[in-house]
């Protein structure tokens, strides 16, 4: 190691950048010969170090830590775009303000005073993309009867995802199905259509805001019909409309038991009288005043074991509810997600109008 490389380690101003997951040591290359530490000392003239690289947590505090013996000069601290920064004499505080993929790397000068030296080392700071999505059913769960169009409602697939908003760019794609299946989708659900009885996959892709894609098999199963020809039939729609406005009963035909199925995105959920009530409201919303993308799905289930969804899709504005078209596209936006674990109602199942829980013990497929 050469003298040179010795004053420049010895003259490092440290500086540390701390969150709730992890704590990183960032460097600030500051007071790099005796010449500028003449002009700090003098305060004529501020370096302008590089600070380090700052990524700033989507879901946590990061913070920029002075060193020791050091004080921050809030005065002099910058602003970035989409992340509120906060200063101290012993620290900034940096919160991502929402995942923004156009935002890329900023620069934030933190300017700092030990005695008579002043430093001001610029950090170049970015956000740290949110989690990749997540899709946690891989098989679905109702049996597809050949040659009936199936509408799945989109909250039946568990996406989770952190950035998934019609606006910001996210996506659900059906890639190429296999021969004899028929696969669309639309911003609620995915229609089906199979010609042979059997296990078909159906490739799907989840893109969220920030360009994060994850790609999944669903098996689905088609059946022949097999109820007997005397059998009355069962049904349940699925529509869009305002919920506290609607019914369940009244979106079912049939000697059936309507089962409301665990929340899949936060906001709805069924009432013990057949109706449904909101729960939730849109993350970073004003006030609380928009509601966050909802869509509830329940099942109708008749005594001898046969099944069928139906969904309700939130629309608050709605003057009328009106049935979903199937849509046979291969790509729509993707709002509707599932809500975080600890988050969830805690009643996962709730049988209407005090009936038993006829899912218990019935396969469901």
């Amino acid at each position: 190691m050469t003298s040179t490389h010795r004053r420049r380690r010895g003259a490092r101003a440290l500086v540390a950048v701390r969150s709730a997951a992890m704590t990183a040591v960032l460097v600030a290359s500051a007071l790099a010969s005796p010449g500028i530490a003449a002009a700090n000392a003098s305060d004529e003239n501020a370096t302008t170090p590089q600070g380090g690289a700052v990524e700033v947590s989507y879901t946590e505090t990061t913070e920029i830590r002075s060193g020791e013996g050091w004080r921050i000069d809030c005065a002099g601290v910058g602003t970035l775009e989409g992340i509120d920064v906060a200063c101290a004499d012993d620290g900034v505080t940096l919160v991502s303000a929402g995942f923004d993929a156009d935002l890329g790397i900023q620069t934030l000068t933190v300017p700092q005073v030990s005695g008579a030296t002043r430093i001001s080392p610029v950090y170049r700071v970015r956000l740290e993309p949110p989690p990749v999505p997540e899709v946690s059913v891989d098989r679905l769960d109702l049996p597809v009867v050949v040659g009936e169009q199936a509408l799945v409602p989109l909250s039946a697939l568990g996406i989770a995802c952190a950035v998934c908003t019609a606006d910001g760019g996210a996506t659900i794609r059906v890639d190429t199905p296999p021969s004899g299946v028929s696969a669309g989708v639309s911003e609620t659900h995915l229609a089906l259509r199979g010609e042979n009885a059997g296990d078909a996959i159906v490739p799907l892709t989840i893109t969220d805001d920030a360009g994060q894609a994850v790609s999944i098999e669903l098996t689905v199963t088609f059946v022949a019909a097999s109820a007997p020809a005397e059998a009355p039939t069962i049904g349940a729609l699925h529509v869009v409309g305002d919920v506290e406005a609607l019914d369940l009963v009244e979106q079912t035909w049939g000697d059936v038991t309507i089962v409301c199925s665990t929340p899949q995105s936060i906001g709805l959920r069924c009432t013990e009288d057949g109706g449904i009530e909101r729960t939730g409201t849109a993350a970073g919303a004003d006030d609380g005043a928009t509601a966050l993308p909802a869509q509830l799905l329940f099942r109708v289930v008749a005594d001898d074991g046969r099944l069928a969804w139906g969904s309700v899709t939130d629309d608050a504005d709605a003057d009328v509810a009106d049935l979903v078209a199937p849509s046979w596209e291969s790509e729509a936006p993707l709002s509707l997600v599932t809500v975080p674990v600890d988050e969830q109602q805690a009643d996962a199942a709730v049988p209407l109008a005090g009936l038993a829980r006829l899912l218990e013990g019935i396969p469901a497929s």
